[in-house]
C-alpha cells in the first residue's frame, strides 16, 4: 500500500512545483477530515483557538485555510455561527485537492465507481474524435505512450507516466479543449487508478487492450477506437477492484496476526 501512495504522491507533482503553506496544510488535513466523513455536512469546524492550538499556527493561516476550504465548497462561514461542512453536492469534486483529499490514503469504493463512470463517459468519445481528428504527431505521441506502456516494468513509475501520457494524449488529440482540462482536472485521480491496477493484477491483456485503442486511432477507425476504450475501462475498473479487495485481505491478514 505504502508504494502505491508514495507512486501517487510523487506523480501528482510530475511537471509543477507545489509550494505548501501553513494555510494549504492545515486547509489539507482538515480537507481530508471532511471528504472522509470525520466531519459529517451540517457539522460545526472546531473554533478558530482550537484550530491553532491543534497545528499551532497563526490566526491568519487559520483564516486562510477556511478560505481555501470555502472556495472549493466543502464549507460555509457565518457571524456567530461559526464554520459548518457543506452538503457534497456543493463540493468541488473535480478540485485537485479534493480529488487528492479523496485518495489519500486510500480511495473509497463510491470514488472509484464515480471516477471510471466519468472516463467512461469522457474517454470512448474522446477516443472516438481522435480517431478522427489526431494529428500525425499526436498519433507518433500515443505510439511512444504505448511503447512506455508496454516496455516499463510492470507497476513502475515510468509505466504509470506512460499510461497517464496515453489517455492524455487521446483527449489531446481530441481537439476538443473542454476534454483536455477534464483530464488535467481528473489526473489525481487517474494516477491512483493506474497505480492500483498496474501495481497488483493488471497483466498482458491491459497491454494489448491499450494496443487496440492505439491502433483504431491510427487507422482512423473511430467506432473501433469508442469501443477499445470502453472495453479498457471497463477491464481496469475491474482490476482497480480485485487491487482493493487484495490489499484490504492483506490488511485484515496483518491485524489478525497482531492480535
Amino acid at each position: 500500500m505504502r508504494g502505491v501512495q508514495d507512486t501517487t504522491r510523487a506523480l501528482a507533482t510530475t511537471g509543477r512545483e507545489r509550494v505548501t503553506s501553513l494555510s494549504d496544510r492545515v486547509a489539507g488535513e482538515i480537507g481530508r477530515r471532511i471528504v472522509s466523513g470525520q466531519y459529517q455536512p451540517g457539522d460545526t469546524l472546531p473554533t478558530e483557538p482550537r484550530v491553532q492550538e491543534e497545528f499551532k499556527v497563526s490566526r491568519t493561516a487559520v483564516r486562510e485555510a477556511i478560505r481555501l476550504l470555502s472556495a472549493k465548497g466543502l464549507t460555509v462561514s457565518r457571524p456567530k455561527i461559526g464554520t459548518k461542512v457543506r452538503p457534497r453536492s456543493d463540493w468541488n469534486m473535480l478540485d485537485p485537492d479534493v480529488l487528492r483529499w479523496q485518495i489519500d490514503p486510500f480511495p473509497s469504493d463510491e470514488f472509484i465507481h464515480s471516477l471510471f463512470e466519468m472516463r467512461e463517459i469522457i474517454e470512448p468519445a474522446a477516443a472516438s474524435r481522435a480517431a478522427e481528428r489526431a494529428t500525425a504527431e499526436e498519433i507518433e505521441a500515443l505510439a511512444e505512450a504505448f511503447e512506455g506502456i508496454r516496455s516499463r516494468p510492470r507497476g513502475s513509475a515510468d509505466q504509470i507516466k506512460a499510461d497517464l501520457a496515453f489517455h492524455m494524449v487521446v483527449l489531446e488529440a481530441s481537439h476538443n479543449p473542454l476534454l483536455r482540462s477534464a483530464g488535467s482536472m481528473i489526473e489525481s485521480g487517474l494516477v491512483i487508478s493506474f497505480s492500483l491496477g498496474w501495481r497488483t493484477v493488471m497483466g498482458d491483456d491491459a497491454v494489448l487492450q491499450h494496443r487496440d485503442v492505439y491502433e483504431a486511432i491510427r487507422d482512423r477507425n473511430a467506432d473501433g477506437a469508442f469501443l477499445a476504450m470502453r472495453r479498457l475501462l471497463r477491464n481496469a475498473k475491474g482490476n482497480v477492484f480485485d487491487s482493493i479487495w487484495v490489499n484490504r485481505r492483506s490488511e485484515a491478514g496483518a491485524e489478525t496476526e497482531i492480535r
